[in-house]
């Protein structure tokens, strides 16, 4: 367990630094953009574009880092009228496991589409030097550090409902 909240830590750190970076650059290329258009008169033709693959990359580790420091979304309303604190973890440890299961969906998928996109050699319209499948990469990716993610708190979710300190 210590192993896997190290191995956790060290991506998570690594992923938010990347994540600020990503939200920053997309930030100076909408806020170009807008600068452009409106006072220039003359739009970037690369530019929504680009936000728009940043803001994909940005979506899918962001939920991986939310869901790590427990602040990803979720409806907890019947689960927390639970009472008994073991039924209560049982059942998030069962919503772990589903969640497992769609985020390997999502893995095994993601990476035999980015790598099928990939060796199709198709580029960006506006931006040819960005491959396709780099930007369907980030779903595969972003799933796979949820999936770690999750192994973790399903853990400590199994550790409570079967009486042991997680």
């Amino acid at each position: 367990m210590q192993l896997l909240r190290t191995v956790n830590g060290f991506f998570n750190k690594y992923i938010t630094t990347f994540i600020t970076a990503i939200f920053g650059i997309m930030t100076v290329v909408i806020f170009v953009q807008v600068f452009c258009r409106y006072v220039l008169n003359d739009a970037l033709s690369w530019s929504d574009e680009l936000a728009r693959y940043l803001f994909i990359w940005l979506t899918f580790l962001g939920a991986s880092v939310a869901f790590y420091d427990d602040t990803h979304i979720k409806v907890t309303l019947f689960v927390d009228s639970i009472r008994n604190p073991k039924l209560r973890a049982g059942i998030y440890a069962l919503a772990d496991a589903l969640c497992l299961w769609f985020l390997w969906v999502f893995v095994q998928d993601g990476f035999v589409v980015s790598s099928r996109v990939l060796a199709l050699g198709q580029l960006s319209s506006s931006m040819e030097f960005i491959p396709v499948g780099v930007v369907y990469l980030a779903v595969p990716l972003g799933s796979l550090f949820m999936g770690l993610n999750v192994i973790y708190h399903g853990i400590k979710h199994l550790q409570t409902a079967f009486g042991k300190e997680a």
